[in-house]
């Protein structure tokens, strides 16, 4: 059956499995060119100290005013040097892979949302006993931490 409930008949199905085929060559093709031009080794490792140095620098600033003539604008330019690397690498050529979706057999789809979670979840919880100093420290050591594991465990550190 078809989406309008019509019965397909052999040709329909034919071209819709060769449709399929072909969606899932062109998107090996390109997992294959993405993995031909990688980035410089380091690049993830850059990306998660310039995260973690910026939102913590963010943070740090409400706690130490007296700090904060050098704080904010440090932060300020780990942010963009953060935002410039994401944004080289999306623009590098191939498939941006932000974190892994792949979804093994026997490993539940929510797995693979779930660690890119574990940033905010560690910065909410820091922001109960330290406001939004906590949040921004919190968010951002994790999120550091996150793009340096990701680097250790994809062998791009």
């Amino acid at each position: 059956m078809n989406s309008t409930g019509e019965p397909m008949d052999a040709t329909d199905a034919v071209r819709a499995r060769d449709a399929l085929a072909a969606a899932c060559a062109a998107r090996t093709a390109a997992r294959r060119a993405s993995d031909e031009r990688n980035r410089p080794r380091g690049y993830t490792v850059a990306q998660g100290l310039a995260f973690a140095a910026g939102f913590t620098a963010f943070g740090v600033t409400d706690r130490r005013p007296d700090w904060a003539g050098w704080l904010l604008p440090t932060g300020l330019l780990s942010l963009v040097a953060f935002l410039v690397l994401v944004w080289l690498g999306a623009h590098h050529g191939g498939v941006t892979r932000w974190f892994g979706r792949d979804c093994r057999p026997g490993r539940p789809a929510w797995q693979a949302w779930l660690l890119p979670l574990v940033p905010a979840a560690v910065g909410l919880l820091a922001a109960i006993p330290y406001g939004v100093t906590g949040w921004l420290v919190g968010f951002g050591l994790a999120g550091g931490a996150d793009h340096l594991l990701r680097a250790a465990r994809t062998g791009t550190a």
